[in-house]
């Protein structure tokens, strides 16, 4: 099994790609990457082939049988300067790799990946909160168009309020637990907003799992889309009362002290029902078995 990943060295792909390893160790892997170097000392396997963004020769040799796509610029800024770096990365670039992939007469499944972002007021519909979500939405239609000429499937995962695992950036959830050590407080919005906190381990686990029953994925009807998380909704301030449990000492933070920010998702819940009805599949790790993992994983750094 052939497998091209965008986005390998991003948060997502820094915890997939040793996943993908350890449960499909018969399939060849290819990352395209803006620095191949990077990608190279992360992940020296030898199943493995790491080469430029735009190497589109590389793509039509390697003739993936399946497509994980992570890569994106992701901001919930709607200033006018991130515009063309916005749909350079979410929707020029994505087009460009469903181009070169008319020429991939192998290809059987394109993972997309999606936003609760895209869904302001709920799952039931499309309605987006930031530029960013909109170019997410916007991909989806060339997508669809592409996988029709085609005739490959898309299936979209939707991520909900992802933590926890490899990070490359501070995240919400580690701004609260920094704040359990904080001299000075720590400057946060109301933290009321209701929010589906899911273990990158889990979203692991679900594009693993697509890929394991790929022949249950091939039967859908093409386009379906997952909302991966728990089902379950903490606010941060919920976070912060597990963490104070869990460290028996309170967590130094202002509520209130900053601002929501504009068009803010205030209830981002997945749905779950979907996810168990076509694949059986659950996420595992609670919240607070979750925050302990983080915390052990500190230890260890430290």
């Amino acid at each position: 099994m052939r497998i091209l990943i965008t986005g390998a060295t991003g948060f997502v792909g820094k915890n997939l790609m040793p996943m993908l390893g350890k449960r499909l160790p018969g399939a060849q892997l290819m990352t395209l990457n803006r620095d191949v170097e990077k990608s190279k000392k992360i992940y020296p396997y030898k199943n493995c082939w790491h080469v430029e963004a735009n190497d589109w020769r590389a793509v039509k040799e390697f003739n993936p049988e399946i497509v994980i796509h992570l890569a994106a610029m992701s901001t919930s800024s709607n200033d006018t300067d991130i515009i063309k770096p916005l749909l350079t990365s979410n929707i020029l670039y994505g087009v460009q790799l469903l181009d070169t992939l008319k020429d991939c007469k192998s290809l059987s499944l394109f993972i997309n990946t999606g936003s609760f972002a895209e869904y302001r007021f709920g799952p039931s519909c499309i309605k987006d909160a930031y530029l960013y979500a909109a170019t997410k939405s916007a991909f989806r239609r060339f997508l669809d168009y592409y996988s029709q000429l085609c005739g490959y499937k898309y299936v979209t995962v939707v991520p909900y309020t992802i933590y926890g695992g490899k990070r490359t950036i501070k995240r919400l959830v580690d701004y609260i637990l920094e704040s359990n050590d904080s001299v000075e407080p720590v400057s946060m919005t109301a933290g009321e907003q209701i929010l589906d906190f899911t273990h990158v381990d889990d979203l692991c686990d679900f594009y693993v799992t697509l890929i394991e029953k790929l022949n249950v994925v091939l039967t859908w009807t093409n386009g379906e889309e997952f909302h991966v998380g728990t089902g379950i909704g903490n606010t941060p301030k919920d976070v912060a009362k597990t963490i104070e449990k869990l460290t028996s000492k309170k967590c130094n933070i202002h509520w209130g002290a900053r601002p929501y920010r504009d068009r803010d998702t205030m209830h981002a819940v997945a749905p779950i029902a979907k996810n168990l009805a076509m694949l059986n599949w659950r996420a595992k790790i609670s919240l607070r078995d979750g925050l302990r993992m983080m915390m052990e994983e500190q230890k260890v750094n430290n």
